[in-house]
């Protein structure tokens, strides 16, 4: 994020008096209520205090959050577990920028590899709320497996030991669409950049290459999942933008002069 954080500096921002880091360690998972998640935990507790200092070194002027990719829906799950109050207090605009709110079909293929050693590794799986119940996301000689097949889909690559930590800790975050955060929001995403749609194999055993057929999206993430949260969102919110930036893939959109470009006006509109 270094050109991001270069463009925010030359518009009068200051590492640590107006500009703050919050990475994240994504070995690691936030889990729904019920269940023990204590480095997500300390993340959230240790953000909320982070936002809250970052409005008094400022005038006790409430903050805008930006975003990259998961960074969007882990803030998203940030804000949703603090109180309204607390939101309409500290929180001026949340900005996240190539967010995939409904998972991604290349999360399916990320599943075959040394990924699923981290937590996070479930929860690129795509959600049947907008990839659909029935349409093909992988396929091999003799199945089809779509968003409602994603217990199958794990059982058969081997992968049996992620059913439980999916079925208890991934799905009751994100099988449903991300709620309304109910503070100002601006989603910038990436558009027109082939983007894997389904995924087939030429036999039972998923080795090899697949090939692919590819759709909408910024090349990582599909066009569905980036723009999920629209109609609910424009709705509920007391202000939104969907912003589609052409041709720029998910990680170019960091480096990209026109994407920069606009997230730094919605920055400086918000403030």
């Amino acid at each position: 994020m270094d050109k991001l954080l270069e463009r925010l500096e030359g518009a009068g921002y200051r590492d640590g008096a107006a500009m703050f880091g919050a990475p994240y360690d994504f070995r690691y998972a936030v889990a729904p209520a019920g269940h023990p998640s204590r480095i997500g935990t300390e993340f959230f507790r240790s953000l909320k205090s982070l936002v809250e200092r970052a409005s008094q070194l400022n005038g006790d002027r409430p903050a805008i959050i930006v975003t990259h990719s998961y960074g969007g829906t882990l803030a998203h799950q940030f804000l949703i577990r603090q109180p309204l109050a607390w939101r309409r207090r500290f929180v001026r605009h949340f900005i996240p920028i190539a967010a995939p709110w409904g998972g991604l079909v290349l999360g399916m293929q990320a599943l075959r590899k040394e990924y699923r050693s981290l937590q996070s590794s479930l929860w690129p799986l795509p959600s049947a709320k907008v990839f659909g119940a029935g349409q093909p996301l992988v396929s091999t000689k003799h199945r089809n497996y779509s968003a409602s097949d994603v217990v199958g889909f794990l059982r058969d690559i081997g992968f049996g030991e992620g059913v439980g930590p999916y079925e208890s800790r991934v799905l009751p975050l994100f099988e449903e669409l991300p709620v309304c955060p109910r503070v100002p929001v601006t989603c910038v995403v990436g558009v027109g950049v082939p983007t894997p749609e389904r995924m087939v194999y030429p036999r039972d055993d998923f080795e090899g290459t697949p090939g692919v057929d590819v759709g909408d999206g910024d090349g990582l993430v599909n066009l569905a999942s980036l723009v999920a949260v629209e109609p609910e969102w424009r709705r509920g919110g007391p202000y939104f933008r969907m912003v589609k930036v052409a041709s720029v893939n998910h990680a170019a959109i960091l480096v990209d002069d026109r994407a920069l470009g606009i997230v730094i006006r919605e920055i400086q509109r918000a403030n």
